[in-house]
Order: structure tokens, then sequence, then C-alpha cells
């Protein structure tokens, strides 16, 4: 009978594997920027109709192209304005800005001429060219650098490309720049960087599952020391990858950032409930059970254990759902999919294997004795120094205080490369050469019914909030209503650069009768609304961190309202940066109301196993404590608390917690057998101790693969959550028999 349903279990379990493998290919990576704002947010959708009106604020490409001995060569500037004509005719392209391209206004006897800003083709102009250029200085940070060694070239992109059109822009870019030989390029943007991530997150997605299943080989050799022991966990580990990607598949939910972690993930916790289920299997084999006796009672003894615990790590991965940054939430719902898909084939594919082949050979008594040996050292040198355990406890406590009162929420646009990643390297050319490449943008809006953005009042607020923003704030290169007045005003001056500036009010009137003739070009409604009402002031800025920039952000809505008539014009920041920062912001307060109802269950769980408070506050400190360590080594370490690291804290509890209820699981059964309370503890130390320790080694094993990660939030969820297990089992196996002891001897007392 148990024969039969283990084949048909294995037939159907089959079946189910094979049509999820065949669904495999048609996996997609994402890297989508804007996913990780914040849902439901008013933000999010004034940013939304913000760029419905205008263009949206990361559409762009930036080229910058060196020449170290001087731009001013003819060779150089000559190769610059082929490939500005190269790009313009690539499809998906709509507008390019070059420095060879780019013009000013000069008013004629005949009316308005367009003069050059520089004559490639003319070295004898260079001179000329070159000190007007560097004159002008809304061109300094923006098509040129400071120190003119390099030329920069702004391309738009048609908005809301799919990934596929995305990919072949950025192919036909670089072959159009790879023609002209520069002596060195850098190219920064959202649809260069998307392809980049996600060719990243494609080597990094294979190495994480081959490092991972080398290393639960290795383990599980260890452990196990025979070939069975070795394949049969990893299959129920591979299945549910498999199972669990096929579902994102049919969910049409693509692998991005987060989710690149999920195969390691159920790697070690799938494989978790398998060594705890076969440790349990050969200890009543040596016990001189049969195969089937062995089987009832491990399921029956651990059974409950690992569905507590892979409930437990369901419900730390599902309050990831208190967040309000969807990847995240969908990397919490899938994650917590797969733990019980692990959980489910541990307690069928599993048996079916075990009840079908032939019965086990032990391991030898020696390693069996080693176990033993070693974790019955270990419980004696417990009862020796309890109070030596509760010092240390305290003195590690009070140090994470003083690291966790040193970590703040900051989150940097390309901190996740390493600094010698060219991506990277791209990035911070533009930070010292140019104005940034982080995108600013403010919406500026004219309050007085009876003005539009043109109106000589409004455009002198618009002035104040400019200096502002340059003086204050640090904003580069800007571009906005005030733009085309200042180029009118020169282009009435003769061309003279120092005429590139707002007129007096007597001279205005001229301004404007020229700007109201640009009205019908397709780039001034780039920038302002066709009832000129509502205007963009679009700029870049070097990416100081959000934390540095929410604190300018605080200070200028206190201070601007201040400086200008907010009953002629007012202002509303928004744009992709903004939006970022805030996500990171609010995340850490999500992460803390997730991480509570997390502790709750926990919490319910001993409650239901134990109904004593005292107990429940006894398990729970040996769990909070390796997070509050986690967070003092970060504030020490100058980690930052962002979207990426926050979920640190959800992972490692889900996971460590596991030690503690197998723990406590069999102290209630030694407990309720009559046993004494140091009789149980023994017993829970030697026996589950050691299948405690197995498992943390192999999820400790798992997480550090991910330091091989050029991804720095990868990285640190790599490093600090295998910290957090090692630190878990230690207070486990020390901390947790001694506040027992405490509360057991306070109960008897009472």
């Amino acid at each position: 009978m148990y024969k039969n349903t283990a084949r048909a279990a294995l037939v159907i379990i089959a079946t189910l594997s094979i049509v999820a493998a065949f669904l495999l290919p048609r996996v997609k990576f994402d890297y989508d920027f804007e996913s990780f704002f914040p849902i439901d947010d008013p933000d999010l959708a004034f940013y939304k109709d913000y760029r419905e009106k205008f263009y949206p604020d990361n559409e762009f490409v930036l080229i910058a192209l060196e020449k170290e001995d001087g731009i001013f060569d003819t060779e150089f500037l000559l190769k610059v304005d082929s490939l500005t004509g190269d790009l313009k005719e690539i499809d998906l392209v709509e507008r390019v800005q070059s420095p060879t391209s780019i013009s000013q206004v000069v008013m004629g006897p005949f009316g308005p001429i367009n003069v050059p800003y520089l004559h490639p083709d003319k070295p004898e102009k260079y001179k000329s060219d070159s000190t007007r250029i560097y004159r002008s200085e809304h061109l300094i940070g923006s098509f040129f650098s400071e120190d003119g060694k390099s030329v920069s070239i702004s391309l738009q992109a048609e908005p809301y490309l799919s990934k596929a059109k995305s990919d072949s822009l950025v192919t036909d870019i670089d072959n159009a720049i790879a023609q002209y030989n520069f002596e060195d390029v850098h190219i920064a943007g959202r649809i260069h960087g998307q392809k980049y991530y996600i060719q990243k997150m494609k080597e990094e997605t294979a190495l994480f599952i081959s490092a991972g299943i080398v290393l639960l080989i290795i383990f599980l050799i260890i452990s196990f020391r025979s070939f069975w022991g070795v394949w049969v966990p990893l299959s129920v580990v591979l299945l549910s990858v498999i199972w669990v990607v096929a579902l994102m598949v049919l969910t049409d939910k693509p692998l991005d950032i987060m989710a690149v972690l999920l195969p390691t993930i159920l790697f070690v916790v799938g494989v978790s409930d398998v060594v705890h289920i076969i440790t349990r299997y050969l200890e009543e084999l040596r016990l001189g059970r049969t195969k089937l006796e062995a089987l009832k009672v491990s399921f029956k003894q651990v059974g409950l254990a690992t569905f507590l615990t892979s409930l437990t790590t369901a419900v730390g991965f599902l309050t990831l759902l208190t967040a309000n940054i969807q990847p995240i939430r969908d990397f919490g719902v899938y994650t917590a999919i797969g733990v019980f898909i692990a959980f489910i084939l541990a307690f069928t594919l599993l048996p079916s294997i075990l009840i079908l082949r032939k019965k086990p050979t032990l391991p030898s008594t020696l390693k069996s004795n080693f176990w033993r040996k070693y974790m019955h050292m270990a419980f004696g040198w417990m009862l020796g120094h309890q109070k030596l355990i509760v010092g240390v406890s305290i003195v590690v406590l009070v140090l994470t205080g003083v690291g966790i009162s040193q970590m703040r929420v900051d989150n940097y646009l390309l901190e996740d490369l390493a600094e010698d990643d060219p991506h990277r390297q791209d990035f911070e050319f533009f930070e010292k050469h140019y104005s940034g490449v982080r995108p600013f943008e403010m919406a500026l809006f004219v309050t007085d019914s009876s003005k539009t953005v043109f109106d000589y009042e409004a455009v002198v607020e618009f002035q104040k909030v400019e200096n502002y923003l340059k003086d204050q704030y640090g904003i580069g290169f800007s571009f906005s209503p005030l733009t085309y007045v200042k180029m009118a005003n020169q282009a009435l001056n003769g061309g003279n650069p120092d005429a590139y500036k707002v007129p007096t009010e007597k001279e205005y009137p001229r301004v404007k009768q020229l700007i109201d003739k640009f009205k019908d070009r397709e780039q001034f409604n780039y920038f302002v609304t066709e009832d000129l009402k509502e205007a963009r002031f679009s700029a870049k800025i070097r990416d100081l961190g959000g934390h540095v920039l929410l604190q300018k952000n605080a200070e200028m809505r206190e201070e601007l309202p201040a400086k200008i008539d907010t009953s002629v014009v007012d202002f509303r920041l928004t744009g992709m940066g903004l939006l970022v920062d805030k996500s990171n912001k609010t995340l850490a307060s999500n992460m803390l109301y997730g991480l509570l109802i997390a502790f709750g269950v926990i919490a319910l769980i001993m409650g239901v196993l134990f109904r004593s408070v005292p107990v429940i506050i006894a398990t729970l400190i040996p769990n909070v404590m390796p997070l509050l360590i986690i967070a003092g080594i970060m504030g020490f370490a100058d980690i930052d608390l962002k979207v990426t690291t926050s979920i640190i804290f959800t992972i490692a509890f889900g996971i460590a917690v596991d030690d503690t209820i197998h723990y406590m699981s069999k102290v209630n059964l030694e407990l309720r057998n009559g046993k004494s309370i140091l009789y149980a503890l023994k017993s829970a130390s030697i026996t589950t101790g050691k299948a405690i320790t197995v498992t943390s080694l192999i999820l400790i094993s798992g997480f550090i693969s991910l330091i091989l990660s050029t991804f720095a939030s990868t990285y640190y969820v790599g490093l600090l959550v295998s910290i957090t297990l090692f630190f878990a089992v230690i207070a486990d196996l020390f901390l947790l028999p001694v506040l027992l002891m405490i509360v057991y001897k306070w109960k008897r007392k009472k």
C-alpha cells in the first residue's frame, strides 16, 4: 500500500516538474527603476501626471567623448559631428543635442539667425568659439566639461520603450560610437543602465545557483557521507526552485534584482527541512526500528516542528507585504510560496523516495559519537558558565545599541555596483566633470489666474527659485521657462554671453514678443503646458545621497516659500530621484512594522506550545538579539539602510527562528513525557542541537555564496544574513537554555 502511494506521488511530482521545466526558458529578467517607487503614493500620482504633461525625466542617454589633449581638435570635432548625425538617424531617438549642433539665436536685420557655438570644420574659428563657449555658463557642465577635455552629447529616446526596444536602441548607439575610435567614451542613463543591470543579473543568477548546488553537495557529503544523502535533499531543493520559477513565468513575474536571491534562499530553506527529517530518520534507524517505523516516528516528531518553521519563515517573508514597494512585496509573496513548496516536497517526495529505496547504510558509530561528544561538551560548558553567558549577552546588547544609534537611511543611484565597475565609473565621470546624472525635477505653477509663466511678474519669481536652487540646493545646468527668456534676451543683444539673463521690466516686452514666435516648436512643449499656466524646471545634480537630498528638500519647502511671492507662483518637487529617496525613507518604518508582526506570530506559536508568557519572552530574546547585533554592525560599518538591505532583517529572522522552534519542540516533547527541564534541555541540545548546527552550517554556506555578487546589496545580504544565522545558532544553543532554566527556577519558586 505504502509503495503504491509512493509511486503515485512520484508520478505526480515528476509530471508537474516536467511541465515546470518546459516553462523555464520563458523566464524574463527585468530592472525597472520605476517599480521601486512607492505604491499608492500621492507624489507618485503627481509624477505620472507631470511626465504626461511634459516628458519623462529618465529617458535620456548621456555620451561623453574624451580628448586628452583638448577638445578643440579638427579630427576630434569632425568625428563628434559625424556621430551626432548618425545618432539622429537611429530609430527610437527623438532628439539629439550635441556641442556641434547647438546654436544661439541672434536677431539680425531680417529676423532671427541661428549662430553655431562651434564650427567643427573651421579651425580658424576655434579660438573665438572657445571664448564664447566658456563665457556661456549654461554650456559648461552640460555640453562641455570644465577642464576642456571632453564633450557631452544628450540623446532623448522615445518614452516608455519596452525592454526589447531599449536593448535594440542601446545596441544601435554602441555600434554608432564604435565606428569612430574615440580615446575614451562614457555612457550614462536609464536605458543603457537597464541593459547592463539585466545582463549582470542573468550572470549572477547562474553563478548563485551553481555555487549553491556545489556548497550544498559539499555539506551534504560531510553530513551524511552517502550518495543518497546528497541526491535526495538536492532533488527536493532543485524542484522547489524550478516550481517557483515556473509559477513566476505563469504569473508573468520577471526576475528582478530582488528575485535573483530567491533560488539561494529556497536552496537553504528547503535543505533545512530535509536535514532535520533525515537526521531524525537515521537516529530512529540506529535505535533498531524498521525503515517504515523510523519514517513514521520521524515525520510524527519532526513534522509539526518542520511545519511551524515553514510557517514562521513564510510569515517572515509575507511581512514584506507591509512595504509600499512592489518588487519587495512580490519577493515576499513568491519566497513564502517557495518555502511551502519546499515543505510539501519534503513531506511527499522525500518519504516516497525513502519508502521505495532500500534501507540506507547508517553512518559510522564514530561519526555519531563525534556529534554527541561535542554537543554534550557544549551543553556542559553552558551549565558551568551561565552568569558569563548572560553577562556577555548584556555587554553585546549595549555595544549594539551604540552601533544602532549610528545607523541611517540613505541611498545612492549606483552604489550597488563596485567602485571599479565600468558602468559606475562612467556614472562618476559625469559626476566629476559635468553637472551630474541624477535628474532634478520641479513643477512650477502660476497661482494668479490672470498671469502666464511668461508674464514678467512670474519670470521674476522663477528667477528667485533658480537662484535658490543654484546657491542653496546645488543644481547644475537647468532648463525651465527662464532658459527661453535668457536666450531671447541674449538674441536681442547680438548673442552677447553677458546678456544671458532676465532683462529689466522695461526691456522685457521685446523679449516676450520673441518668445511668442517659438511657442509652436516641439521642444517648447517639453517645458511649458499649452495654456502657459504650468512649467517644468529640469536640472541635473550630483548624487549626494538620499539622506542629504531629503534634508535639502525639507529645507527648501520651509525656506523657499518665504523667498517668493506665492500669490504669483508656487512649486512642487517631483521626479524619479524624489520618489526613490522617499521609498527608502518610509521603508525602515514598514520593515519595523513587518518584524513586529513576525514577532507576534512567533509569540503565538510559543504560547500555544507552552502557554507561558515568561517562556515566550525567553524564546524571543535569542531571536531578537542576532537582529540587533546585525543592526549594530551595520551602524559601525557605515552600511546604510535602504530598499535592498532592509530585507536582511526579515530574511534573517524568518530563517533563524526555525532553530528555536525545533529546539523548543524537542524540549516540549520531553517535558510532556514527564522529564525534568534539565533533562529536556540536555536532550534538545544533544539531539536537536546536532541538526540545528548542521542546518545552520548549510544555511550559512548557502548565503555566504552571495558575497560573490558584484551588487553591493546582494553582497551585504549574503554576509549579514550569514552573520545573523551564526549568532542565532550560538544564542539557541547557549543563551536560550540559560534563559529557560532561569524561567523554570522562577516558576518553581512562585
